[in-house]
C-alpha cells in the first residue's frame, strides 16, 4: 500500500488540500499500477515560521504577503539557457 507524505506551508483551503490528494493519488495509483483504493495520502502543514529557505524562516525569506515562488524551467537538452534569459 502506497503512502504518500505531503509537508507544505499551511493557507491552502480545504478545496486546495482535496484536489491536492485526489490528484497524488491517482498519479501515484498510476505510475505504480495499484489500485486507487489502496493509495494513502497524508498533509502534514508547517507555519511561515516553521518552514526555512536558505537558512530563513519562510515568513522572513518570502515576507507576509509574498506568494510563494514559482520554480525555475528545466535546462533545455542542449544545456543552453531557456529563451529570454543570459547566460552567467
Amino acid at each position: 500500500m502506497p503512502f504518500v507524505q505531503v509537508t507544505m506551508v499551511s493557507g491552502r483551503t480545504a478545496a486546495q488540500k482535496h484536489a491536492l490528494i485526489a490528484q497524488v493519488s491517482a498519479a501515484v495509483a498510476s505510475a505504480l499500477d495499484t489500485p486507487l483504493e489502496r493509495v494513502r495520502v497524508a498533509i502534514y502543514e508547517v507555519s511561515t515560521d516553521e518552514w526555512g529557505i536558505g537558512g530563513v524562516p519562510y515568513a522572513t525569506a518570502r515576507g507576509p504577503n509574498a506568494a510563494p515562488a514559482e520554480p525555475s524551467p528545466p535546462p533545455s537538452p542542449s544545456g543552453e539557457p531557456p529563451a529570454g534569459e543570459a547566460t552567467p
